[in-house]
């Protein structure tokens, strides 16, 4: 039973079936199942043993609908916990179920998902909002006859009224093998509907108003389980979610275990870490600490990580584990998550020890770095321009029409549409239909809980981001970063060409979208850049500096330190560099000694080295480097060693004339040290030489 990690939407094909779906359930039939037994099958095992309340509303297995199934549609059926549990709200739906009658062992592709109740018509519900979702898995029925499919929700969905549990079927659904429907002997209305086409829209499938479309004689067997939290005020179970590693990630250099709670519990006691190797486990570590940075740009942020540990597996041999994250309240209940990952616990991976990042250099330069995998074949560098005036097209969005504590919203939005400009469609579509940024942001917040906590939590902020990446194509790719520098920054924006996030700390904490970077460090150690502001709904220009091992950023008259980077990168990106040489060996250092190469004196660039294993696995090291072997008198653009009216012409001539750049490279205009090359580094420039104004920079 292989698990699918790459989960694929339903809409995104529903339509193209709509000729073959009408034509084909036009042979639809219906025959009794009395008396035949019902198996079970699960997907995934279970590790929490909390109690689950089913939500289920049919009266047991009775007719088989065969030739209506046909893949590439979804079915949803209307659930209400208060007709099935004690003190239902607020309830966490964990499960989803739906029996299945075949002739013939058959292969289905599955996933499963919860949607809120629209009640614009109250006696006639239809699904709503997408709340969650479960990834798509491979269920193979052994033989024929009837099934119980179980699969759990990647996250369950706490809803506080009555919601829709849906199950999709991928693909073309074997027809030889009359995989059938299963219905009780009462027929309802409003209750099961059926979508394989957004022209035609949800059909009721109590209904006769669609011709060919045969009103079916019960109620599907679709139902759901899930933890009550209680109507009285009592804590809700809590619910986990492994953040980072991703599922399935391959672990080369340092693991940080990260996990959300996500059920909004306020009574966590702690989260325990553990790995299993072959078949037992083993504890790495407890985190008794949850706490985490809110940030909703009116309120100081506060701190922390949220359920963080370090996994130091450097004794493990290379190969696959599983990871699992038990998350316990001070009333005992524990939820799990687990997930499979490889790691390598000698790779590749290349550490610079010259140039290291934020270094001067000036060729000829041994390049170095340093790895303590053995089987290293081969290390590649490579440089890469780093410009001076490196700007992306993000659309700012005003947060007021949502609500004031809307930033990280906002930002997971910015950052999908930025992607969606960029060819990544699927993010702002759902079925065949466009989504408005309005829309977008409102979807990221009911992900990141960000009414019920009156801002974003980091973790939340990745959980729903990420959510949403999975529902809407699972084209793009996270990450996270916490406490860069300066350096970290540029590499991740510029070299590697990621959207980035920027989570600022203080007084307002706050979510920015990186816009652009503004050439080098002014006299004052501060580095221009741009960002979407979701207060002002502008593209601002503002400041990093490094301070303490970290990065603040200025904003709003005050200096805020950078907690944390959080990328969203398209799943197909590819990188250009320039290829400088492949290095020799002498233990675990490789070397090349670079002389020759036409870079641009003054210029910042970025260094890189690939580094190669016996098995084909390839790291990359970056350094961000500035190429400077010349020193130039300040303000002596036309280096004749004088500085005088003949640098204010030559300036002149550079910025309004399409003249030569200063010698020794544009940057060296930068008169007045704003970071900028225009007029006013003239004026600057004719004080200096008066005796009336500041030294130049550069």
């Amino acid at each position: 039973m292989a698990r699918i990690i790459i989960v694929i939407l339903f809409f995104i094909l529903l339509f193209s079936l709509l000729a073959y779906g009408s034509g084909h359930r036009e042979n639809v039939r219906i025959t009794s199942l009395e008396g035949q037994k019902i198996h079970d099958y699960q997907v995934a095992p279970r590790f929490s043993t909390a109690e689950l309340c089913t939500v289920r509303h049919d009266d047991g297995a009775y007719w088989a609908i065969t030739n209506w199934l046909i893949g590439d549609e979804l079915y949803k059926s209307y659930q209400n916990p208060s007709l099935s549990c004690d003190l239902p709200y607020p309830f966490s739906v964990e499960d989803v179920y739906m029996v299945l009658a075949c002739s013939l062992a058959c292969t289905l592709y599955v996933s499963t998902d919860v949607e809120s109740a629209d009640f614009t018509d109250p006696d006639c519900p239809i699904p709503g909002n997408l709340l969650s979702i479960s990834q798509m898995y491979e269920v193979n029925l052994p033989q024929g006859g009837l099934y119980q499919i179980a699969i759990p929700l990647d996250s369950p969905a706490v809803v506080e009224e009555p919601y829709f549990a849906g199950f999709y079927y991928s693909g073309l659904v074997d027809t030889l093998a009359r995989v059938s429907l299963v219905t009780d002997n009462i027929p309802v209305p409003c209750v099961a509907y059926n979508i394989w086409d957004t022209t035609i829209g949800w059909v009721d499938l109590d209904s006769t108003g669609y011709p060919g479309f045969p009103q079916f004689p019960g109620r599907l067997l679709l139902f759901s389980s899930g933890t009550t939290g209680g109507s009285s005020g009592e804590e809700p179970v809590p619910s986990v979610s492994i953040l980072k590693p991703a599922d399935g990630e391959a672990i080369t250099g340092e693991a940080i275990i990260w996990a959300a709670e996500t059920a909004g519990s306020h009574i966590v006691d702690y989260a325990r870490f553990d790995y299993r190797d072959g078949v037992d486990w083993f504890e790495i570590g407890r985190d008794y600490d949850g706490s985490r940075a809110l940030r909703n740009g009116v309120d100081t942020s506060g701190s922390g990580e949220g359920y963080t540990i370090p996994w130091d597996y450097s004794g493990l041999t290379e190969g696959t584990y599983w990871l699992k994250v038990t998350i316990y309240d001070t009333l005992g209940r524990f939820d799990v998550d687990s997930i499979p990952v490889e790691i390598d616990p000698t790779p590749p991976n290349p550490v610079f020890t010259i140039p290291e990042s934020m270094d001067t250099i000036c060729l000829p330069i041994n390049l170095t770095v340093t790895s303590d995998d053995e089987n290293i074949s081969s290390v590649i560098f490579e440089k890469k321009n780093a410009s001076m005036d490196h700007q992306v097209v993000v659309l700012p969005i005003d947060q007021s029409p949502h609500g004031n504590t809307y930033c990280g919203p906002v930002a997971g939005a910015i950052a999908v549409k930025y992607w969606f400009d960029e060819g990544y469609i699927y993010g702002m579509r759902e079925g065949n239909q466009y989504l408005p940024l309005d829309t977008v942001v409102e979807r990221m917040a009911d992900l990141m809980r960000t009414g019920r906590n009156n801002g974003t939590y980091d973790d939340l902020f990745y959980f729903g981001l990420r959510q949403y990446i999975l529902t809407h194509g699972n084209e793009l790719l996270l990450n996270a970063c916490w406490n860069p520098d300066y350096a970290d920054f540029r590499i991740l924006f510029e070299e590697r060409e990621l959207l980035v996030i920027l989570g600022l700390a203080g007084s307002p904490g706050l979510y920015l979208v990186t816009g652009g970077v503004d050439g080098l460090e002014d006299q004052q150690g501060r580095y221009a850049f741009k960002a979407a502001d979701p207060i002002t709904a502008s593209i601002i220009d503002t400041y990093m500096r490094n301070n303490g091992g970290g990065a603040e950023v200025y904003y709003d008259g005050s200096w805020h330190a950078l907690d944390v980077i959080i990328t969203v990168m398209g799943n197909a990106l590819t990188i250009n560099r320039d290829y400088v040489g492949s290095g020799s060996a002498a233990g675990n250092q490789w070397s090349y000694t670079w002389s020759s190469s036409d870079m641009i004196e003054d210029s910042a660039y970025f260094v890189s080295a690939t580094a190669i294993d016996a098995t084909g696995r390839e790291e990359l090291a970056t350094s961000f480097v500035l190429n400077k072997c010349e020193l130039y008198m300040k303000g002596d653009y036309d280096a004749n060693d004088v500085v005088n009216a003949g640098d204010a012409l030559y300036l002149e001539n550079y910025i309004y004339k399409n003249g030569p750049a200063p010698v020794g490279g544009a940057g060296r205009g930068d008169a007045n040290c704003d970071g900028n090359i225009d007029i006013g580094d003239i004026a600057a420039i004719i004080l200096y030489i008066y005796g009336v104004g500041l030294e130049p920079c550069y």
